[in-house]
């Protein structure tokens, strides 16, 4: 029962666009689980924002309640951190607002130095702050206050415009964390247990098809894949953060690890066919039940009840064996019969980088580019709009800001995006309300009505993937510039055609400055975070697993978390691509046409090679022979030269390989487990067995992926 077509199967291009984009919308736009919930949360605090905004006739609201958008909501300790770091970050920009206007404010020439210095300082910390929320929040308040001080005007006109603005923002900030306390209040669902509860869940509902002899639905494969690339990384934050007692937290640092492994198996089970075997309903559904305790036990914080390891017996199911044993080891986490550490090593003293800067801040060229491209572009449009004494046009400025990335396909997206999602919020929302709905409004119930419904619109835009998110904010933006920026309601056509207008000029400086001056296609960067990330994976499987397990599995998550931000990386980077114009544009999209196709298969190659990983950790040991550990790291060492080799072949380097050493090594891997069928017991010759099962399953995918590789022209990637 085949549950996957081909991971190297390429994508049909006869659908069109249309089908396409259609697509794409629904699977942007589809509910999962806490969606409705966090928008609902976006839309209180925005909407009590601008109740009071309008109440006490702060200007600038449009700021205030686009913090409610800003402000991270993964927990409560993370929208404290959040707010706090935000907070800070409009302080400081505040700080440096009037600094700068006590040394150039009175001087026309100090003015425009002043002008340009700080959008560089702007550009740069975008670009070099580690914590891009912090970055975000001083970017925001400097480029919305910063052309108030060249309208005409007193100084204490100017300072009282700047202080407005910052309250505008404080009130944001204060009545999103006010509304996060108060959520939390009536949801006492601990985020920790919560995160785990999902992962379960998710598992058991793979279990089930195996219960019911069905094929896997698409969506439980995506939603275990998704938990396996995420791993538990942010689980562990938030037990590192946690007050339990210590043992307690050791304990649960082991579930922790044991259920990120139970992720790892049910996605590359998902992805591999099955043919049941007599015995294996009754099997699942025993874990299935067993999972079911655990999730009622541990919510409950009690320790689930302990039962005997299963020993474990050919299945037809993949993975079943394993699956079936690190369920089995989440009750003795509590039951004290192992130690912890016989689990997972300690998470709960990992070092935190608490550096500001990002470490090449002040070392590398390509910070002071950027910033200079963007001063550039942000300058333009301020010189711009003041020659043409259209002071509406200063959001071209804001744009420039908010659209700046390092490569011209992803700015180019970001473009596209905040134009899209301007149209939206300012012709079709903004105006749009202005002629048909504002007219028959006479009261607050009545404005906030609509404030609600088109924040609604664009916060579940908001909560989509990276890939649609920054369109919901942006129409969000729009639409609080054109009716809320004066606290009261806006009838004038003219203010959202100069916003939109200088949106407009914003994106055709960007495109300008950003395509001309230092570009680096977006292709470039596709094909480099590719070739690392097969580097990466060749270097997970060729690591030996001998010494210190506790710094080994610390490097593994190390690696786990650059290749699956690479990964995210290059589609990223891949949807960028359709972008971009000029002379190589064809070539651009061969190339992406390639990696995207490889990508899947790379995936699941290295989600196969992480159930190894810790098959080998937890399930090779002194109880295996020697032979066969030392067969199994022979034929990781082969992978992973095969791995290099791919790069290579993607570096234009010579990447001859003959496969057949590949099978060879897994040939005598399979002689080793017949050997040691005969001097070792059940239990651990069925643990080596599953180990061998994995090889197997991995040499078919990383051939056909190596030939696939191979057989390109390397032309294709060198000559970007």
């Amino acid at each position: 029962m085949a549950t996957n077509a081909s991971t190297l199967s390429e994508p049909t291009a006869s659908a069109g666009f249309s089908s396409w984009f259609g697509q794409f919308l629904k699977s942007e736009l589809t509910p999962y689980p806490g969606r409705g919930v966090t928008v609902a949360r976006m839309v209180i605090a925005a909407t009590v924002t601008m109740i009071l905004i309008m109440t006490f006739k702060v200007p600038g609201g449009a700021v205030g309640a686009l913090y409610a958008f800003l402000i991270s909501r993964d927990s409560l300790y993370a929208t404290l951190q959040s707010a706090w770091t935000i907070a800070v970050s409009y302080t400081a920009g505040l700080a440096f607002l009037l600094i700068g206007a006590i040394l150039f404010a009175d001087q026309p020439l100090g003015r425009l130095a002043w002008l340009a210095g700080s959008l560089f300082v702007v550009f740069f910390v975008l670009r070099t702050l580690q914590n891009f929320g912090a970055a975000t929040g001083f970017a925001i308040l400097i480029v919305n206050a910063l052309p108030l001080w060249h309208l005409p005007g007193s100084a204490e006109f100017h300072l009282e415009s700047t202080l407005w603005l910052t309250l505008s923002a404080a009130i944001g900030t204060t009545v999103t964390v006010t509304i996060e306390v108060i959520f939390r209040a009536f949801h006492a669902k601990n985020e920790l247990f919560e995160g785990l509860d999902n992962r379960w869940i998710a598992m058991n509902r793979l279990l089930s098809c195996y219960t019911e002899n069905r094929p896997i639905p698409s969506a439980v494969h995506t939603e275990l894949t998704q938990y396996a690339m995420i791993g538990v990384s942010s689980l562990r934050r938030m037990l590192a953060r946690s007050v339990y007692e210590r043992q307690y937290r050791e304990q649960l640092a082991a579930v922790v690890g044991l259920t990120g492994r139970l992720s790892d198996l049910g996605s590359t089970m998902a992805a591999i066919p099955y043919q049941l075997m007599q015995g294996d309903p009754q099997r699942v559904s025993e874990v299935v039940r067993r999972l079911d305790e655990i999730r009622r036990i541990v919510d409950a914080k009690q320790p689930p009840p302990a039962h005997e390891t299963p020993l474990s017996a050919p299945s037809g199911v993949p993975l079943l064996p394993e699956v079936e044993r690190t369920v089995a080891l989440i009750p003795q986490v509590f039951s004290g019969t192992e130690p912890v550490g016989a689990y997972i090593p300690s998470v709960l003293d990992d070092d935190a980088s608490t550096a500001l800067f990002v470490r090449d801040a002040f070392s590398s060229n390509e910070h002071v580019k950027f910033a200079l491209r963007g001063c550039l572009a942000a300058t333009l449009c301020y010189f711009i709009y003041s020659i043409l004494d259209w002071n509406g046009l200063s959001t071209s400025v804001t744009t420039c800001v908010l659209t700046a990335l390092t490569n011209i396909g992803s700015s180019r997206q970001k473009q596209l995006l905040r134009f899209a999602g301007t149209a939206a919020g300012g012709i079709i929302f903004g105006i749009g309300a202005q002629v048909f709905i504002l007219p028959e409004i006479d009261s607050i119930t009545q404005f906030t009505l609509l404030f609600s419904v088109v924040t609604a619109v664009g916060a579940w835009f908001a909560t989509a993937s990276p890939r649609l998110s920054y369109f919901g904010i942006q129409l969000a933006l729009a639409f609080y510039l054109i009716n809320l920026q004066e606290f009261t309601i806006q009838t004038s056509l003219a203010v959202a055609r100069d916003r939109v207008v200088g949106v407009f000029l914003g994106l055709f400086v960007m495109w300008l400055v950003f395509d001309q001056i230092w570009a680096k296609p977006a292709a470039e960067e596709m094909i480099t975070i590719f070739t690392a990330n097969i580097r990466l994976i060749a270097d997970l499987s060729a690591r030996s697993t001998a010494g210190d397990s506790a710094i080994y599995i610390k490097w593994i998550r190390a690696s786990r978390n650059k290749i699956y931000n690479n990964f995210q990386s290059v589609t990223a980077q891949a949807d960028a691509i359709p972008f971009e114009f000029g002379p190589r544009r064809n070539l651009h999209m061969v190339a992406r046409s390639y990696i995207r196709r490889w990508q899947p298969a790379l995936r699941t190659l290295y989600l196969l090679q992480v159930a190894s990983l810790h098959h080998r950790i937890f399930g090779a040991g002194a109880d295996f022979p020697k032979s066969l550990v030392d067969a199994q790291d022979g034929f990781h060492q082969g992978c992973a030269q095969m791995l290099d080799l791919m790069a290579d072949h993607l570096e234009g380097k010579d990447s001859t390989h003959n496969v057949e050493e590949l099978d060879a090594t897994l040939r005598n891997l399979e002689e080793n487990l017949a050997q040691a069928a005969s001097a070792t017991s059940g239990g651990v010759f069925a643990r080596a067995e599953g180990l061998v099962t994995l090889s197997r399953q991995i040499r078919p995918l990383l051939e056909d992926l190596f030939h696939d590789v191979n057989r390109t022209p390397s032309t294709v990637f060198v000559k970007m």
